[in-house]
């Protein structure tokens, strides 16, 4: 039996210091892998710049949770 040709792309990404931690978390409250986690902000993003020109918070689905990017970002700067 021959094998399919894989059908998703792979490219190696690297991440700024603190990043993953905040992937792997906000994928574990998702119920999501980090992969997932990824693909669903991405697509957030480019859906959002589809639709209005740059992504912007506004454009962001909640679905079900109330962590967007922002919001991450924001309570992070409190902690510091």
């Amino acid at each position: 039996m021959a094998l399919k040709p894989k059908q998703t792309h792979q490219y190696p990404l690297r991440l700024p210091p603190g990043m993953s931690e905040r992937i792997r978390q906000q994928a574990a409250s998702n119920r999501r892998s980090m992969n997932s986690e990824i693909i669903h902000y991405l697509d957030w993003a480019l859906k959002a710049q589809e639709a209005k020109g740059p992504a912007s918070v506004e454009a962001l689905p909640s679905h079900g949770h109330d962590q967007t990017p922002a919001r991450i970002e924001a309570n992070e700067l409190e902690r510091e």
